[in-house]
């Protein structure tokens, strides 16, 4: 940037080094901002980049001159005023930095870049280095027990006394768990007989029925006293549901058993599977087991119907009942 004769300048020298105090390497350029600025008194317009390099560790310009002559900002009869260089720094080591810069003649004929250039943000890492191990101290003396600090605090008793003592009284006792959690067991009772005459569609049960949750997994026992016509037997389910998985076994005699004396059909079934059971003329125990996981909220209900339809009515008793625990 070739300047008139008569019109002030800076000249911009650098006297930094790199972190390790090596000499700067590299290049440097000062661009006006705006691009262009003009003196009509002197008939010159100051455009470019001013250049230069670090050579040995010194900023040099493009005449090899030590620094880097520049128009300053507050030069008379230049227009516009009060305007900026961007400074362009092109290390031979470490990143390159770009940034803004006020020159004026109130910083003297020369200017240092170290006292102008803006500083960095931190961007490095603590390194912990460790000092040298210390040596170690003495023993403490031992100190008293505890014991021996309540005696000094006014007890007065034994140590065996005092031990006994650091016992409560016995606390209330705790309230089991209830509802539809994990191992709670719910009973419900049939509170009167319940007769079904004539029918094979199964029925929910009018008091054999709990609900449980989805999810939950479930053992399951039952009572059932059952009375009526032989020929008719006993139809049955557990109920559970939709998407419920899980066995039962309706634990009572086979089919067309009139005395009792028939084998117990364990078999098993998914739940609301249908199975016909045995009546005897003097009434029978029929005990269902099974686990149920619950595919949705709802209920595990006892259905039942009669087996072959009779216009003898089967009787469910009062005192039959359902079992259900929550197992998972």
């Amino acid at each position: 940037m070739a300047l008139p004769d008569g019109v002030p300048t800076v000249t911009v020298v650098d006297s930094r080094t790199y972190p390790d105090g090596s000499p700067m390497t590299g290049r440097v350029t000062l661009t006006p901002e705006p691009a262009a600025i003009s003196s009509p008194e002197h008939g010159h317009i100051a455009t470019g980049p001013a250049e230069g390099h670090w050579s040995n560790g010194v900023l040099v310009g493009a005449t090899g001159a030590r620094g880097i002559t520049v128009l300053p900002a507050d030069a008379p009869g230049y227009s516009p005023t009060g305007w900026t260089y961007t400074v362009h720094e092109t290390p031979g080591r470490g990143p390159q930095r770009t940034y803004p810069v006020l020159i004026t003649t109130s910083l003297g004929p020369v200017v240092d870049l170290a006292d102008i250039a803006p500083v960095a943000a931190y961007e490095g890492d603590y390194v912990l280095v460790p000092g040298p191990r210390g040596d170690d101290g003495e023993d403490g003396a031992p100190g008293a027990s505890a014991y021996q600090v309540a005696v000094a605090n006014g007890y007065v008793g034994t140590e065996p006394q005092w031990i006994a003592s650091l016992k409560g009284a016995k606390g209330d006792p705790g309230t089991p768990p209830t509802g539809d959690t994990v191992g709670v067991t719910r009973t419900v009772d049939k509170l009167s007989d319940e007769q079904v005459p004539s029918s094979l569609v199964l029925q929910d049960d009018d008091h054999l029925t709990v609900s449980v949750t989805a999810g939950g997994r479930y053992a399951i026992a039952a009572m059932l006293a059952v009375d009526g016509d032989p020929a008719a037997d006993l139809l049955l389910t557990l109920a559970a549901p939709p998407g419920s998985t899980g066995y039962w076994t309706p634990g009572a005699i086979t089919l067309g058993v009139s005395d009792g004396t028939g084998s117990i059909r364990l078999t098993r079934y998914a739940p609301g599977a249908s199975i016909g059971v045995g009546i005897t003329a003097a009434g029978l125990i029929v005990a269902p087991l099974g686990t149920i996981t619950a595919g949705a909220n709802g209920s595990i209900t006892v259905q039942w119907a009669q087996n072959v339809s009779s216009a003898t009515p089967t009787i469910l008793r009062a005192g039959s009942w359902l079992r259900v625990t929550r197992t998972a």
